[in-house]
């Protein structure tokens, strides 16, 4: 492990099969859970984190409008990045499916917090990407989203997915798609 990552004295470990965490609704969000008690081992909120590329490409231009540092996409910890979509798309999604036979139910906006402010390769500080996202991004409830948390349909939770899978939109949520135009 050391020697795949560079970084000394580390220790791999793993939650035990008697351990289960269930995925966490952010109140502010008011979006309730699409299905009962989906489970989440390491991640915060929701086992996945869809974001896309146009996403990021639209902040970055306006970070650069605003004569600051564009971001990459580490900074908001996706699991799954997507392209093709229009900027923010991703928000009207309510149902997709990876590949062949991997279905998501895509239901709650992710609210960033102060971890996207770290650059991950120094390590310092800023207000950034958060100011930027309050300017364009920010909904009633405080809440500055970037990307959406996404559950397995739980028959196809044994699906794999891999990097260049096809994506198929499957439903939109109307309310969101009209709070997105």
């Amino acid at each position: 492990l050391e020697q795949a990552t560079g970084v000394g004295s580390l220790r791999l470990t793993k939650i035990g099969e008697e351990y289960k965490r269930i995925v966490e609704v952010n109140p502010s969000q008011n979006e309730s859970l699409p299905i009962n008690n989906p489970s989440v081992s390491l991640a915060d909120e929701a086992p996945y984190l869809l974001t896309s590329t146009s996403s990021l490409k639209d902040l970055n231009n306006r970070l650069r409008a605003r004569n600051k540092k564009p971001v990459d996409m580490r900074r908001f910890r996706p699991n799954i990045v997507i392209s093709g979509l229009k900027p923010w798309e991703e928000d009207s999604l309510k149902r997709i499916r990876i590949g062949d036979t991997a279905e998501f139910l895509v239901w709650q906006r992710c609210g960033r917090c102060t971890m996207t402010t770290i650059d991950r390769d120094t390590l310092e500080r800023g207000s950034e990407p958060l100011a930027t996202l309050g300017t364009f991004r920010e909904r009633k409830n405080g809440q500055r989203n970037f990307g959406m948390h996404m559950i397995p349909v739980p028959i196809t939770m044994e699906s794999t997915i891999r990097v260049g899978d096809k994506i198929h939109i499957l439903e939109y949520d109307e309310e969101r798609k009209a709070e997105w135009k």
